[in-house]
């Protein structure tokens, strides 16, 4: 099942009674898990929102932070679940960043072999990048998503006033992902993203609201072409395989949107080197991530030779040992190359610091 994004700004508990009301099978009960991080005039709308569905409701608090982000916290939510009595025809309801999704999205795919949930995204990372495409998942043995399964949502639904209460540094987080997805997207989105003044970038703006949307909408074209990542949806992982050692080994001094935005800087490098792409790109790119704010590549502390081996070698997306870069020719045209040795990345890597 492919998941349709929608945006609003306004109406968060009738589109949350109305979206219920109209899901079939009939929603027997509804589990809502939050962040408690989120703010509580939004989370009573949509509670007002899924009480007038008329559906009784549990209320969950979700762990804070990617430590949390484990199979032992998944395991004790979808006991909560059980507990709240839920079925095959229940709805679990993640509101919050992308950790909240990922957790209770898997605990949702694990519980009854598999029950519906939906997702309210609260950070500009979810509403870009992490609740779009069913990707559910928790961390294992020092490596990102190691444990996971593709759980799509029944929906998704971004609320702009969730932005306004967001710190700077989640912002960023969020900013890189938007970085990625320009750079993958090309044509509008790459040019809005340019043209885009630095404080447009740091608060929901109107520019900010149309180029998360043009994002989501890019993201989700390509997981409709390729929903369980076997082909085309790889290139998604631009900046990912030089970037989760470097977000898992920062003890979370870097955050997600920071440690890709790196690993976006290091695969142009490499394709520039390659003659792949021309100088013009790496500039862009470079004033890109200037005017988000996200931290230059000079800045960022690598974790020790062993550690950035260690995250690169436990890849989940290594194929007999071997990585996948996604190098870039220009905005728009990604290239998957495959056979990229361990050592050989974090050559790159340590080069590109």
């Amino acid at each position: 099942m492919i998941t349709k994004v929608s945006f609003a700004k306004s109406g968060l508990s009738d589109y949350c009674s109305k979206r219920i009301k109209q899901m079939r099978p009939h929603v027997s009960n509804v589990v809502v898990v939050h962040d408690p991080a989120v703010p509580q005039y939004l989370l009573k709308q949509v509670l007002r929102g899924v009480a007038a569905s008329g559906r009784d409701f549990k209320l969950l608090k979700a762990a804070r932070g990617e430590n949390n982000k484990t199979i032992e916290r998944a395991a004790q939510l979808s006991n909560k679940f059980l507990k709240a009595k839920v079925d095959r025809r229940s709805l679990v309801l993640a509101v919050g960043g992308g950790i909240t999704s990922d957790v209770a999205g898997f605990a949702a795919a694990i519980t009854l072999r598999g029950i519906r949930w939906a997702c309210l995204p609260t950070t500009l990372l979810s509403m870009v990048d992490a609740s779009i495409g069913g990707k559910t998942g928790v961390n294992a043995d020092g490596a990102k998503n190691m444990i996971g399964a593709f759980h799509s949502p029944q929906f998704v639904h971004a609320d702009f006033r969730w932005l306004k209460s967001l710190p700077a540094r989640e912002f960023r987080s969020g900013l890189g992902e938007l970085q990625k997805t320009a750079l993958l997207a090309g044509g509008k989105l790459w040019r809005e993203c340019l043209n885009a003044q630095p404080h447009q970038f740091l608060k929901p703006t109107p520019v900010l609201r149309e180029l998360v949307q043009l994002a989501a909408k890019y993201k989700a074209k390509v997981v409709a072409s390729d929903p369980k990542e076997q082909n085309t949806r790889q290139v998604l992982n631009l900046g990912h395989t030089f970037g989760h050692p470097i977000e898992a080994g920062s003890a979370a001094k870097i955050s997600h949107g920071e440690a890709v935005s790196f690993g976006i800087h290091c695969a142009i490098a490499h394709s520039l080197e390659l003659g792949l792409c021309d100088q013009t790109l790496a500039d862009n790119n470079l004033m890109l991530s200037s005017n988000m704010g996200l931290m230059p590549a000079t800045k960022v502390k690598l974790p020790t030779a062993a550690k950035l081996r260690h995250g690169l070698a436990h890849d989940k997306k290594s194929k007999g040992g071997d990585l996948t870069l996604i190098l870039i020719e220009k905005a728009g045209r990604p290239l998957v190359c495959e056979g990229y040795s361990v050592a050989k990345v974090a050559k790159i890597i340590i080069d590109n610091r």
